[in-house]
């Protein structure tokens, strides 16, 4: 993985136009439209984290392709995130500083899935079971996602919920104890960039500490490992940093990230 970072990096940000893609056109209503270079991605959350613009390839002209997002979203009323790789994307970070946006950092981790795999020893409470979500259960990984980040589960099951459940490249998986749900992931894969991402894992607050999330982060890698995926990658949350650390999950880059109203100039 270090060999070639660059090229990773690259991968990856073709990764995430594949799963914001897809997810945004699961959701009724969501939509994907390139604006001068930017490819802008919408579920029509209130929330911008579901509301992104990334860059795409052709982008010659950063002012015009920041100015064309802006103006797409501000149209349909949403708030949205402009998410930018430094590296890639260092002409468009220069000019959305001069134009006053303020960035925060996201971190991008990596990992090769056989030497996890080699030395993984994965342990969690001996009452836990692992299932893959289907209908009857996908609201259960919505109700874990809702609890572990203090949303309200009709919010969240409008973009994970049984919309996911039509994407061929997206498995979600459920833990129980005693038959109740407490903690969730997801793995979405991208086979033209050969990346296996994991995504929304979480653990009901009052079940952390037991290796749930751990657990569940595994089932993922391990239904990418069975899928011949060699690289997981994910954007660790400032809490799961240590786990995935522990796991053997590397830094891969760094990516920037400005939340953009409507009444924003951009």
């Amino acid at each position: 993985m270090r060999g070639d970072r660059r090229a990773l990096v690259q991968r990856f940000h073709g990764h995430l136009h594949d799963v914001w893609t897809r997810l945004a056109r699961s959701v009724p209503g969501g939509w994907v439209e390139e604006a001068s270079g930017m490819r802008c991605i919408a579920t029509g959350s209130s929330s911008p984290s579901f509301n992104l613009a990334l860059s795409a390839e052709g982008l010659r002209e950063p002012q015009a392709a920041l100015a064309a997002a802006h103006d797409r979203f501000a149209g349909a009323r949403l708030r949205w995130l402009l998410k930018l790789q430094p590296e890639l994307d260092r002409a468009v970070v220069e000019q959305a500083r001069r134009r006053g946006l303020e960035f925060d950092e996201e971190p991008v981790f990596g990992m090769p899935i056989r030497a996890w795999a080699a030395r993984a020893e994965v342990t969690s409470d001996a009452a836990l079971s692992i299932d893959v979500a289907g209908r009857d259960t996908i609201h259960d990984a919505v109700h874990c996602f809702a609890a572990a980040f203090d949303a309200a589960p009709e919010e969240v099951g409008r973009e994970l919920g049984p919309n996911l459940l039509t994407v061929p490249t997206f498995t979600v998986f459920v833990g129980y104890v005693a038959g109740e749900p407490v903690a969730s992931s997801m793995l979405a894969t991208t086979r033209d960039v050969g990346l296996a991402g994991i995504y929304s894992v979480a653990t009901r607050p009052t079940q952390r500490g037991r290796g749930f999330g751990t657990a569940l982060t595994a089932a993922a890698l391990a239904e990418a490992g069975r899928q011949g995926y060699d690289t997981a990658v994910l954007e660790p949350s400032p809490s799961g940093e240590a786990m995935y650390r522990r796991m053997g999950f590397e830094p891969l880059t760094t990516y920037l990230e400005a939340v953009v109203s409507p009444g924003d100039g951009c």
